[in-house]
């Protein structure tokens, strides 16, 4: 099959169907790091919201370094922006903070309500030696 280069608005040069996936990085980075929204994203570069948001799947923190990700958008910002980057990065951590504690909390429920169901230990004993 025959790539095809094609030019959206002079913003963003789309190779054969797909972006580049330095593009598409940069874009998730910058959405990530809270330079832009997802709407100024696609207004920016001329990509269509549901792309952008099926990268940020793909493409999500957890995949990303974020040393790399931090180096990236912090070489040339203003203080204003950084103080702006590091307080939504604070407010994305206590997020995954808190749906982590969520998480331990549900298990914890689970574990309990089967013992009592089913009447068998699941945990095991403090200080046992394993073998």
């Amino acid at each position: 099959m025959k790539e095809k280069k094609v030019t959206l608005s002079s913003k963003v040069t789309k190779i054969g169907r797909s972006y580049p996936e330095s593009i598409k990085r940069k874009i998730v980075g910058e959405i990530n790091t809270g330079l832009i929204s997802h709407r100024g994203a696609s207004k920016k570069y001329g990509i269509n919201r549901k792309s952008i948001d099926n990268w940020i799947t793909q493409l999500s923190l957890l995949n990303l370094k974020p040393l790399e990700i931090a180096q990236n958008t912090m070489v040339d910002i203003r203080e204003e922006t950084k103080a702006r980057i590091l307080a939504k990065q604070v407010l994305d951590l206590t997020k995954e903070l808190e749906k982590a504690k969520l998480k331990i909390s549900s298990l914890e429920t689970m574990i309990e309500v089967s013992e009592q169901d089913l009447h068998i230990r699941i945990r095991k004993k403090p200080g046992t030696k394993q073998s």
